[in-house]
């Protein structure tokens, strides 16, 4: 007598259905990234309805087709419906990639559920933590959605790049099945995207990537070299791992776009909020943001994750210091090369 549930099977091949088609997915969140992946999905040849929560300016986008004040003049592709409706949204979503603040991730996902089909991918496309639970956003997604199908997408990716046709690669984690099938669709010559199936370890490198940014924008606000940079941000690789690691993901993950990708990018680029953040705080003339954009609490959050683990990992320990005003920006580079922190290079390798 065959031994399984009749449900399971058909919630399965539901699923799968859904995938394998994947014409329509819905995109929450219509700032830079948000419209920048949508931009993306629509050029694959996907229906995408990007959502926003201020109605006049969805309103502004659909009639002149621009989002102006996040990327430029560049026209929206007509298969892109800028939309203020949930429902209108989510009609006859495939997918839905979630693009919209740490903070604000675990209210819109716990909105949309009753709204999910079974099965559905809910992609989180946001790196950080939920700020009130401390955790992975995939584990809200799922504690919020139990139904939907948690997966996560991340890469060395800067928005307007992506909007204006730029060769980029980025991954898509999750089931490897889900994650291949849902690639294929989403891939252009210009916008690469790779299954992979550590959803730990990918979210790990996105988290990371924020502190280790601003570790070396101070650095260059200190007026440090680029033997310093180097060297913060292989170390920072050797920190991420071991998180990784810690929480169940995989150090190998690391060394791909979603870990060492994305740091090179983050680490060396003026365009990096993150970068630009920790090199305002120790040269306060190279720019004007403010010291309180929202990376600040994503990186506390991320030190309490890592303190919880007893990681050493000084980067974390440093700039978190350097954030709270305990210790001055000046003090990194003494608080980093003072410790010994275990060589980790082989056994990422032998991993």
């Amino acid at each position: 007598m065959l031994n399984f549930d009749l449900r399971d099977f058909l919630r399965t091949d539901t699923t799968k259905s859904r995938t394998q088609k994947l014409e329509s997915v819905a995109v929450f969140g219509a700032g830079a990234w948000g419209t920048a992946l949508a931009i993306a999905f629509a050029r694959a040849g996907l229906k995408v309805t990007l959502w926003g929560r201020n109605e006049p300016q969805m309103l502004a986008m659909a009639k002149t087709r621009k989002n102006r004040k996040y990327i430029g003049d560049i026209t929206l592709p007509q298969n892109i419906i800028p939309t203020h409706s949930v429902d209108t949204a989510l009609a006859d979503a495939d997918a839905v990639f979630l693009v919209v603040p740490s903070k604000a991730l675990p209210l819109v996902s716990l909105s949309i559920c009753d709204r999910i089909a079974e099965g559905t991918p809910v992609v989180s496309c946001t790196k950080g933590l939920d700020p009130e639970r401390n955790q992975l956003l995939t584990k809200t997604i799922t504690d919020n959605i139990p139904h939907a199908e948690p997966m996560f997408l991340s890469g060395p990716s800067f928005a307007a790049e992506v909007a204006a046709g730029q060769p980029t690669q980025v991954v898509l984690a999750g089931d490897m099945a889900t994650a291949e099938l849902m690639s294929s669709r989403l891939s252009t010559p210009a916008f690469q995207v790779e299954p992979v199936e550590d959803l730990v370890g990918a979210q790990i490198g996105g988290l990371m990537k924020n502190i280790i940014a601003i570790a070396c924008g101070l650095a260059d606000g200190l007026g440090h070299g680029s033997n310093t940079r180097a060297a913060i941000m292989a170390r920072g690789l050797q920190e991420a791992a071991s998180l990784a690691e810690a929480m169940g993901g995989s150090a190998t993950t690391l060394l791909g776009v979603a870990g060492a990708g994305d740091l090179a990018l983050t680490c060396t680029d003026p365009q990096s909020r993150n970068y630009s953040f920790g090199r305002s705080l120790a040269d306060p003339a190279f720019s004007t943001q403010s010291k309180t954009f929202e990376g600040v609490s994503s990186v506390l959050n991320a030190c309490k994750l890592i303190a919880g683990f007893e990681l050493d990992a000084p980067i974390s320990a440093t700039v978190c210091q350097i954030v709270n005003g305990e210790i001055a920006p000046d003090q990194l580079i003494p608080s980093l090369f003072k410790s010994n922190a275990p060589e980790r290079v082989d056994e990422l390798m032998a991993s």
